[in-house]
């Protein structure tokens, strides 16, 4: 089984990418964080094999979420998805890369990109 944590400040989310997953990834479990210092915590506590991140949430938001988390050594190896709707904006696509995430999607999520994205998280053997 797949452990993937979702950070997101917006239940709605949660459950929409757990339904798009869930059908074509059913070996996928979930776990669910709503903010930044939480999602930090689970990522120590659960060991996830991918999180996807959000970058705006109350508190301190994805980047530092994904810097802290990145900074490390005990979950520096986990790879990071971040998403925003400012993911076609340059500016807060460097910023999530500098802040070490392994890559950017935009919202709104689509089910197919989604999906590729989890594949590509979870087995970067195959890319």
């Amino acid at each position: 089984m797949n452990k993937v944590l979702i950070i997101d400040d917006d239940s709605g989310v949660h459950s929409i990418i757990h339904a798009i997953i869930q059908k074509k990834m059913p070996d996928c479990v979930f776990s669910s964080a709503y903010n930044g210092m939480d999602g930090i915590r689970a990522a120590l506590d659960e060991h996830p094999d991918a999180i996807l991140l959000d970058v705006d949430m109350p508190g301190i938001d994805g980047f530092e979420t994904c810097r802290r988390l990145k900074e490390d050594e005990r979950t520096r190896h986990i790879p990071i998805a971040m998403f925003s709707g400012m993911a076609t904006d340059a500016d807060s696509v460097d910023a999530a890369l500098e802040s070490g995430a392994d890559m950017i999607i935009a919202k709104p999520l689509r089910n197919e990109h989604l999906i590729r994205v989890f594949r590509s998280l979870l087995n970067p053997e195959a890319k």
